[in-house]
């Protein structure tokens, strides 16, 4: 089976690391092909030698870029019409906004007989006019699409029933999955140790927060959580807000007395996230908008509770009370009190994160997504005895 997979840009987020851990296992049950990757923006990072070093043929697309470009996009859509005419893939799998809408274009087009896509976030909630404009071009889109991925149920009830953009016999869902072994082998105690030594402070447990200054991630609420904390005289935690992104700055600004007080450190991007983790006591998400969020997958791999904003995916992944506290979305106090509970509560903690550690393989392996989208594939392609569903 050959299937070609699009996406718009590979920085080091979470639909880099599924792809870490789905293309290759793919190609060990015999499909390949290559994945073509658009161009990053200024100064956006581009980790798609990541997947190159496993092994996975990359090419770029000239023109895939994210925002709205006629000129580059038309010659991006061209490219890969050629490209996917000379390649007659079996499938073709788009991820992201963009090389979703131009990807399952060009493989209309080219009679590519399986056009998948799946959806990372829930972009489709936005405001208007972002909103409405992404959902009208997802009902379009929605004509030329064999099948959508959701990567959660919830997802799914937003796709077909919330948001009326496809029926439900195109939609499947596939939960994501990284390669926790992978991410284990990397975690290396030495790190954890220094990390600790370098993060911690006394009287205060250590929690982490990893991910890109993005308005959907609100880190903004993280710190209106810490503030207060501390203006109530709780000082159960401090937390590291690893990452970079467009934000960062003012965040950093905004919570200048914060990082006096010994609450809150900005690291910036880290070379090690698998240790970052492991050396946190727990994880902490403040989105207001969210697909699956895969740090929450590794957390729980590694047996650190979390808590989080109820958004998007996260309630599917992380059960309340039983693999972490969830919170309402945007509740500055809710999030403060779930992260003075857990931090408070050792016994809580350990409760927690050893149940989220029990069932973490099962659920949130490379080999279940591995086995679940090739046989999404199969069944689409009518390998298993039936034909494929309609899609136009």
């Amino acid at each position: 089976m050959r299937v070609v997979r699009i996406v718009t840009r590979l920085n080091r987020g979470g639909p880099l690391r599924q792809l870490c851990a789905l293309v290759p296992g793919l190609a060990r049950r015999g499909v390949t092909g290559p994945v073509l990757v658009g161009e990053p923006a200024a100064g956006e990072e581009d980790a798609s030698d990541d997947l190159a070093r496993l092994g996975v043929e990359i090419a770029r697309v000239p023109g895939l870029a994210r925002g709205l470009a006629p000129t580059h996009d038309w010659r991006a859509f061209r490219w890969l019409l050629a490209c996917l005419r000379r390649m007659r893939p079996d499938v073709v799998h788009t991820h992201m906004g963009k090389a979703g809408a131009l990807g399952r274009l060009a493989a209309r087009a080219a009679g590519v007989p399986v056009r998948v896509h799946t959806f990372h976030g829930h972009h489709l909630s936005a405001t208007f006019p972002a909103g409405v404009l992404a959902r009208g071009a997802e009902r379009l889109l929605g004509t030329v699409t064999t099948c959508a991925v959701a990567l959660s149920p919830l997802q799914r009830r937003d796709l077909v029933v919330r948001h009326h953009v496809l029926p439900d016999r195109k939609v499947a869902v596939v939960g994501p999955g990284v390669d926790l072994d992978a991410m284990r082998a990397a975690v290396d105690p030495a790190r954890v140790l220094a990390l600790r030594a370098q993060l911690a402070a006394p009287g205060r447990r250590l929690a982490v927060w990893l991910g890109r200054f993005v308005p959907p991630k609100d880190p903004r609420l993280l710190v209106r959580a810490l503030r207060i904390l501390e203006e109530d005289g709780r000082r159960p935690v401090r937390v590291v807000m690893a990452g970079d992104g467009p934000m960062r700055r003012a965040v950093m600004a905004e919570a200048a007395d914060l990082v006096a007080a010994g609450a809150v450190v900005f690291p910036g991007a880290v070379a090690s996230p698998a240790s970052l983790l492991a050396a946190g006591d727990l994880v902490v998400l403040s989105s207001r908008s969210e697909g699956t969020p895969i740090a929450l997958l590794e957390a729980a791999a590694l047996g650190v509770p979390a808590v989080s904003t109820a958004v998007g995916g996260v309630p599917d992944v992380l059960r309340d009370r039983q693999t972490g506290l969830l919170c309402a979305p945007g509740d500055a106090g809710g999030l403060a009190d779930a992260l003075a509970t857990l931090a408070r509560d050792p016994a809580l903690r350990a409760r927690l994160g050893a149940t989220a550690q029990r069932e973490a393989d099962g659920r949130f392996g490379a080999a279940r997504l591995v086995d679940e989208t090739l046989a999404l594939y199969r069944r689409l392609l009518g390998l298993n005895g039936g034909g494929p569903p309609g899609g136009g």
